[in-house]
């Protein structure tokens, strides 16, 4: 049996195939389930949906909770894309209670192996899917979570969910509730001083598993020379130190990532972020400075990026090193892989015009697969070096006890005195 990794195409050689999910524990927890999807992404009928209350379909049936076989010569002709699915939603649980969880394709020469990385809070994964290629079909090892639940799942790819009958009729045993229908629109948005809502949203649900969400600060430099439209043309210089607070929504606990060695993250574990590397200023091949993450979007935690106005900096207030903005970027991948022109967009100007060590300038988070932008700029207490944080409720804490500190990275070698620890209670 080969093993592939998440992400991975393999050529299918043999006619029918079984896909399993297995698991250690606890028995039973994973529904198994099946989408006959056309080249648009969406299925013919209702009847394209393979579950419990309806084993088979034409090439596709359901042998028990666990397998599902398919028959690749029996598929109809316009059915492009068959994408295997697991649910926990019967059992009232989420992924990450999930042990064991492993994906098998067998056929009767070739047989493929893949576990699901990373796993957390979702409640529906799209595990694999045996899609056409020329004239022959591939395996794409998909490993993708779904946090907006199996409703919502199964409306993004044209099923019907009466919102007057309990899902459990059309998708689960238990009633779920159906999500809002998917905002398509392209978004971009611009958040000011002057902006009368200081929020923003992109709905996350519209992307496929390969969509690409990137959190960052950017800015020009002090001495940046701007013309009359605003557009930057020539940098200025200046490092900013920017540290991206992560709560962990429930056990408490939080982690500060940033660009210093052994503090970036992992894309594959909670906060299922990682840092791209400490900026040095701005200036190199005219670009701004950046610092940014990389996210794998979660409905288990927050995200503060806070920005850090210490000694090494320089004094002075945050605004003056050019223009500082929040880019929040999420759509398919360009050639460096990071989100490309198309992608959705909002921008927080931060404006900062205080001389505080530390600025909160953008509060993330995401809700029923709606990420949510807070860009309301919070500073830190005066002459304080204490990292603004959250509280075990969410709540923004200007000074906390016992939390990091910020200080000197050429005296000290990092920027904190410490990573991770415990939310502050609320108040």
């Amino acid at each position: 049996m080969v093993e592939v990794g998440k992400g991975s195409k393999t050529d299918l050689v043999d006619g029918r195939y079984t896909v399993r999910l297995d698991l250690d524990s606890p028995a039973g927890a994973v529904d198994v389930a099946a989408v006959l999807l056309t080249a648009d992404g969406k299925v013919r009928s209702d009847a394209d949906f393979v579950f419990f209350n309806n084993p088979t379909a034409p090439g596709v049936s359901l042998e028990s909770d666990a397998v599902v076989a398919v028959d690749l010569s029996a598929l109809p002709a316009e059915i492009h894309r068959v994408v295997i699915t697991g649910s926990t939603e019967a059992q009232g649980m989420r992924f990450g209670a999930v042990v064991g969880l492993r994906v098998s394709v067998v056929g009767a020469s070739q047989s493929v192996t893949f576990v699901p990385p990373g796993l957390d809070s979702e409640t529906v994964l799209q595990a694999v899917a045996l899609y056409r290629r020329g004239s022959g079909w591939r395996l794409d090892a998909i490993g993708q979570g779904y946090s907006a639940g199996l409703a919502a799942f199964a409306t993004d790819h044209g099923i019907v969910v009466d919102a007057d009958e309990e899902p459990a009729e059309v998708v689960a045993p238990q009633p779920v509730t159906p999500s809002p229908s998917v905002d398509l629109r392209k978004v971009d948005v611009v958040l000011t001083k002057d902006s009368p809502d200081r929020r923003a949203t992109i709905d996350l649900r519209k992307g496929d598993p390969g969509y690409v969400l990137t959190v960052g600060l950017e800015w020009d430099g002090r001495g940046a020379v701007y013309d009359d439209f605003g557009r930057c043309t020539k940098r200025g210089e200046g490092d900013l130190d920017v540290y991206f607070f992560c709560r962990n929504e429930i056990t408490g606990d939080y982690v500060v990532l940033s660009g210093e060695k052994g503090h970036q993250g992992d894309i594959t574990k909670w906060p299922f972020i990682h840092h791209q590397g400490d900026s040095r200023g701005p200036g190199a091949n005219n670009q701004p400075a950046r610092e940014q993450v990389i996210v794998r979007p979660t409905e288990n935690g927050d995200l503060l990026l806070n920005v850090y106005q210490s000694v090494d900096n320089g004094a002075g207030a945050i605004d003056k090193f050019g223009n500082p903005r929040v880019r929040v970027r999420y759509g398919r991948p360009g050639p460096d892989g990071l989100p490309g022109e198309d992608a959705d967009q909002i921008t927080v100007i931060v404006g900062n015009g205080k001389n505080a060590f530390w600025a909160t300038v953008a509060h993330i988070d995401v809700q029923d697969g709606i990420l949510t932008v807070d860009g309301t700029i919070r500073y830190s207490r005066a002459f304080s070096e204490r990292m603004p944080v959250l509280d075990t409720e969410g709540n923004w804490v200007r000074s906390a006890k016992n939390g990091p500190v910020g200080r000197s990275k050429k005296a000290s070698g990092l920027g904190l005195s410490r990573y991770e620890g415990e939310c502050p209670t609320p108040r």
